[in-house]
């Protein structure tokens, strides 16, 4: 498959997810940005690795995409008890440990987004039945509970990473 098409099929699932943020927080009170970059890496001459973000234009198999949501307060009050979720797309690998946001608690679901806890409590049945701890790979989607109120104007950052599969 050529990169563009690839790319292509990513943007709609992109569209996707980002459209099924959740606020649980009144309507109209939190305003969404969301961004897709791809991390290219190199590494200097002292042998040093670096990263840099650069538009996700094209994408392959294996390359490495950061997931970044923007959220503002565009009211006129703090608000407080925002819980922001998003599905992770079929056509990428969640990177183990990369989810962020400060000031978040970070839980998963392995269910479709059914129910969420912490990884280390998930489990996942396999083809035999039998229960075995989930891993990165069986994560479906990502809850970030957003601890602090949000005063006005105010913005806030949750964002993660993950591979083309």
């Amino acid at each position: 498959m050529k990169p563009q098409k690839i790319f292509q099929a990513l943007i709609i699932t992109l569209t996707l997810v980002f459209s099924q943020n959740l606020v649980a927080a009144e309507p109209g009170h939190i305003e969404f940005k969301n961004t897709v970059q791809k991390v290219e890496s190199s590494t200097n001459k002292k042998g040093e690795r670096t990263e840099k973000l650069v538009p996700a234009t094209n994408v392959t198999p294996g390359d490495e995409v950061l997931y970044t949501i923007y959220f503002k307060n565009i009211s006129d009050k703090a608000v407080s008890k925002i819980v922001i979720t998003d599905p992770i797309p079929k056509s990428v690998r969640y990177k183990d440990g990369s989810a962020f946001g400060s000031g978040t608690e970070i839980t998963y679901s392995v269910n479709g987004g059914k129910s969420y806890d912490k990884p280390e409590k998930l489990m996942v049945k396999t083809k035999e039945g039998k229960k075995r701890p989930a891993v990165a790979d069986d994560y479906t989607n990502i809850r970030w509970l957003f601890q602090p109120e949000l005063q006005p104007g105010k913005q806030g950052v949750v964002h993660f990473r993950a591979v083309v599969k």
